[in-house]
């Protein structure tokens, strides 16, 4: 079976998404192509994250509404997939996921399609006529057909609710998951001097970074047993306002560095204002990190409030269970083995492309039928 995958944000957790999925795909037997934009903050060493099996293909794509390099793009999608002819169209996020739905309504092939959104962020968007464009264009997208793939319960409901109103012919839900076998467990008879606190991820609107400077300012303000790590880059202006709270931000590292301070926090902490299902997120409780996060959709599918982790609505319950966890090693202990646990259960990488590889058949021994009759 060839499944091809459209991505245009080359970065971060999308990006890993892809790279386990394709790389696992191509070891199962299955023949994979990536059709891809190329980000300011793409890894550097991007080729070599893939399988050596799985064929790249540049089509680049703009990250905003852009008719000239859009339009580019569709002509680029629309002329590899013919020529490709791939039995599956898999894509993903809102602006490769439209251009990808586009280009399969052009070549009647949107049976072929799966769109997972990794996040549907437009309720977030503040501006309300932005706001309106981003979700006609979700409608525009469903209507041009394809299935639409949730990655948590929330963002089925708000997916359901506000795109496919209630139908789920062509809605399906598979939460995310991870490759476990690229982590190392934290060592708890390893200690910090100080208790270390950190996130992962670009430093965007998306990770909410001003609530996680203001309240890394008011623990640090209040004690000296803390370290507060972001881990990655991003803007002069948010890289200053953080580490003006007293927070230490390494820049973009590639992903073996990521990895190996990962398992040094003593504490995941994540102030995002959406999320899909994150990736950063289920590699830090995989790892055995307790995590407090914001409550959106998403993390409190993955963090079991007050088992592995706590979930906060506001800044100041935020606070409180961060420092709950600050003040009690046994608790971060406890809590952080049972995540460990829970995440290889339920949110592993095999368990996730054992679902899709079972929607892909379904949909191509579907498309076959309709074929010959």
């Amino acid at each position: 079976m060839h499944v091809v995958h459209v991505i245009e944000p080359m970065e971060h957790g999308v990006f890993i998404w892809v790279v386990d999925m394709a790389n696992r795909l191509v070891r199962d037997g299955y023949r994979v192509t990536v059709l891809h934009s190329i980000r300011e903050h793409t890894p550097e060493n991007w080729r070599e994250m893939f399988d050596s099996k799985v064929e790249l293909i540049h089509v680049q794509m703009s990250r905003s509404i852009d008719p000239i390099v859009d339009s580019k793009a569709l002509i680029g999608l629309v002329k590899n997939i013919k020529q490709l002819n791939p039995d599956i169209i898999h894509t993903h996020s809102s602006k490769g996921g439209f251009l990808a739905r586009v280009a399969g309504f052009i070549l009647r092939k949107n049976n072929h399609l799966l769109y997972t959104s990794h996040a549907i962020h437009y309720p977030l968007i503040k501006q309300p006529i932005k706001r309106k464009i981003y979700k006609y264009l979700e409608h525009i997208g469903y209507w041009l057909g394809g299935t639409i793939v949730a990655c948590g319960k929330e963002e089925f409901g708000i997916i359901s609710d506000e795109i496919t109103y209630g139908n789920h012919k062509r809605l399906i839900r598979i939460s995310n998951g991870i490759d476990t076998s690229q982590l190392t467990s934290k060592d708890y008879s390893v200690k910090n001097k100080k208790v270390k606190i950190g996130v992962g991820g670009r430093i965007s609107m998306q990770k909410a970074p001003w609530v996680f400077a203001a309240i890394a300012k008011e623990v640090n303000a209040k004690r000296n047993d803390v370290e507060f790590i972001w881990i990655g880059g991003g803007e002069k202006n948010d890289v200053k306002m953080l580490e003006s709270a007293g927070v230490k931000v390494t820049g973009m590292l590639d992903r073996s560095e990521v990895l190996e301070i990962l398992p040094t926090l003593d504490i995941f902490f994540q102030t995002s204002a959406y999320e899909g299902l994150s990736l950063a997120l289920l590699e830090a409780q995989a790892s055995g990190i307790p995590a407090v996060v914001t409550k959106i959709p998403g993390n409190d599918e993955v963090v079991q409030h007050g088992e592995t982790g706590f979930v906060g609505e506001t800044e100041d319950i935020l606070m409180m269970h961060l420092e709950d966890l600050i003040d009690s090693e046994e608790k971060r202990v406890e809590m952080g083995k049972y995540a460990k646990q829970h995440t290889e259960e339920h949110f592993s990488l095999s368990v996730m492309a054992d679902q899709y590889k079972v929607k892909y058949q379904e949909m191509a021994r579907n498309t076959n039928k309709m074929q010959e009759a």
